[in-house]
């Protein structure tokens, strides 16, 4: 685990000067107590952690049992209690996935239900807790890939990143394994993120943390998840704050009981052909191997979990407007150019550019509106066609269904709105880079507030938008305001933006044509 970098930070405020009050300040004074201990008693056990002299961690820690066997598609289980100490220096496995064309974390391992958790190497305690659901629409990635080392020593937080059950294996709603009768298949995955919770509950105290107040945060499908359990009625009272990155609850992002009943009816089809019986069909599906169950969807790139149920009764969008939503408040955003991880990512795999024409072609999708969104997005206002493109979808697909969640949010509880508007942005280090610069992409986020491996590492600039995200999350889950002075209004869709220059307020509806977009009915 790399060390926190706090000499880079500072650094990176002298490149940019907006930030640098900012950047010293939120490094300062982060070693002031006595270094903590590794040994660390839980509910369940001792634990043997590690310390880099900046952060102490307990990685592979068990919050359930191993889903394996009939325990595959089932509410998670307590996890066993051991006896002596248990040496907690290695991540767990990976929840079994396939291979994808992003960060994903092949494996075939289903005994995965672990978490790592973080805490600053000092005798600090009462910090503010909080626990990380990754990316990949819940169907790719591990806890194991996000390092959150700067939010941990120089935020001075506890922070616990989680493994949760990917794709059919945590979201399979076939009715061969609804139980007693209701629809409770398709949640798997998110039961896990809540047992996850629970565990948090009860131990965070161990670690320095205080176990009431406790934020919970994700980005993309993790993102996702947050929605859901600040809708889920089984999810209440799990944790304090929540922070939703480029997730907003008002997409249509999980497909209903039905839609998901017909995706899983048809991969049993495929995979258990000529059993019409349920008993037969269930006793085929938990006998597979886990690789064919990933074979199985390698089409579908994303597995969701599935709307209808004790855990996601009804849509998000739909929850959130009925007023069925957590008390606790929200930090909600977008990065400000979302789909050029798609047209960049869609030029390099191809190894073809994006034309005119190309862009003239995609927005027939939009129908009878597509020629007053061409006349709206000019090709020759962009850098290329791919860019123009990416404007066109971030602003329809994204930000109107922030403006939406942001609003629906502020009818309940405070609502604040951020996106990330950088320029100067980190790449996949594994990837080829698109042609063109790369502005604030979808995911892009996480290489500001974690150090991932497969990110290129951050420069000095790129280190001052880091430091001033991770401030304003830390604040927000320490305060509940992510300013921590009450400067940043609640409720607003006129967010504040993180840009290479500093924290700015920016017109969201003005730099997203949100206007334009609701003339159109989005």
């Amino acid at each position: 685990m790399p060390l926190p970098k706090t000499a880079r930070a500072i650094a990176a405020g002298v490149a940019a000067a907006g930030l640098a009050a900012a950047a010293v300040a939120f490094g300062a004074g982060t070693a002031s107590a006595a270094p903590a201990p590794t040994l660390v008693e839980t509910d369940l056990g001792a634990l043997q952690g590690a310390t880099d002299g900046a952060v102490r961690s307990w990685l592979g820690v068990p919050y359930a049992a191993p889903p394996e066997g009939d325990l595959r598609w089932a509410s998670p289980q307590p996890a066993a209690a051991w006896d002596g100490v248990r040496e907690a220096v290695e991540f767990g496995a990976a929840c079994s996935q396939g291979v994808a064309n992003m960060p994903a974390a092949p494996s075939e391992e289903e005994d995965c239900l672990y978490l790592n958790v973080y805490a600053p190497d000092t005798g600090a305690d009462d910090l503010p807790v909080m626990v990380w659901f990754h990316g990949g629409g819940n169907s790719y990635g591990a806890g194991s890939q996000y390092d959150p080392s700067q939010l941990v020593a120089e935020g001075r937080t506890v922070v616990v990143t989680v493994n949760y059950r990917q794709g059919l294996f945590g979201s399979m709603a076939n009715p061969a394994l609804d139980e007693g009768g209701e629809a409770t298949s398709g949640n798997y995955g998110l039961e896990d993120q809540q047992a996850a919770l629970r565990w948090v509950r009860a131990n965070a105290a161990a670690f320095g943390g205080d176990d009431g107040n406790v934020t919970v945060f994700g980005e993309s499908g993790g993102g996702y998840d947050v929605c859901a359990h600040l809708t889920s009625p089984t999810s209440a009272g799990l944790f304090d704050k929540a922070i939703v990155q480029s997730a907003p609850c008002s997409s249509d992002w999980a497909p209903s009981r039905e839609e998901g009943r017909a995706r899983d009816t048809a991969v049993a089809e495929t995979l258990c052909p000529g059993l019409e019986d349920l008993a037969a069909v269930e006793s085929c599906l938990r006998g597979l191997a886990p690789e064919a169950l990933n074979d199985a969807v390698a089409g579908l790139f994303e597995v969701q979990p599935v709307e209808g149920g004790p855990v996601m009764p009804v849509a998000t969008a739909d929850a959130i407007a009925a007023g069925d939503v957590a008390d606790v408040p929200v930090l909600i955003g977008i990065n400000r150019d979302e789909e050029q991880l798609m047209t960049g990512g869609q030029e390099v795999l191809t190894g073809e550019r994006i034309t005119e024409a190309d862009y003239l072609t995609a927005l027939e999708a939009f129908g009878g509106d597509a020629a007053a969104v061409a006349a709206e997005y000019p090709v020759a206002e962009y850098e290329n066609p791919a860019k123009a493109l990416a404007a066109v979808q971030t602003d329809a697909h994204w930000a109107t269904a922030l403006s939406a969640t942001a609003a629906a949010l502020g009818e309940h509880t405070d609502a604040f709105v951020y996106e990330l508007a950088a320029t100067d942005t980190p790449w996949f280090g594994t990837f080829a880079r698109p042609e063109w610069a790369v502005d604030s992409y979808h995911m892009v986020d996480v290489a500001y507030l974690f150090e991932p491996d497969f990110y290129e590492p951050r420069t000095p600039r790129q280190e001052a938008v880091a430091d001033a995200m991770a401030k304003a999350w830390t604040t927000f889950a320490r305060t509940g305001d992510p300013d921590g002075r009450g400067r940043w209004t609640a409720g607003e869709c006129s967010a504040r933006a993180f840009t290479d220059a500093g924290v700015r307020r920016t017109d969201f509806a003005e730099v997203h044509r949100l206007e334009f977009w609701a003339g159109l009915g989005y």
